[in-house]
């Protein structure tokens, strides 16, 4: 399974959303995370949905800078972003739901998963 997906986007500031599918630290696969095919030689902003790390709490989305694919963590910050964000990782885990099988969600938020409510 993978452990991430990374979707180009142009929504509230961002170039990149990068949906994170694992407990691991995404600081264990940035080289993966940098050499994705749609990160290589671009620049901009980028919003990380930690869902299944911090689970839905404040620090579940960050932000930071990428350089030439290269993500800049002095730039990262906690954010609140648009709805849509959240409508997007819940739709994709819907459609993917053997991620969440295996997550650290709770048995409310995957039931809200599979019923497809954006939370």
């Amino acid at each position: 399974m993978n452990t991430f997906v990374i979707k180009e986007t142009n929504t509230d500031g961002y170039d990149r959303f990068l949906l994170w599918l694992s407990f691991e630290s995404l600081l264990d696969h940035l080289v993966s995370i940098e050499e994705a095919p749609n990160m290589v030689n671009s620049s901009g902003k980028i919003l990380i949905d930690q869902l299944f790390i911090t689970g839905d709490g404040d620090n579940r989305f960050i932000c930071c800078d990428f350089k030439n694919g290269k993500l800049d963590f002095k730039t990262a910050r906690i954010v609140s972003p648009v709805e849509s964000f959240r409508k997007e990782t819940v739709q994709w885990l819907h459609d993917n739901y053997g991620y969440v099988e295996h997550s650290i969600l709770t048995e409310s938020q995957r039931q809200k998963v599979k019923n497809g409510i954006v939370f």
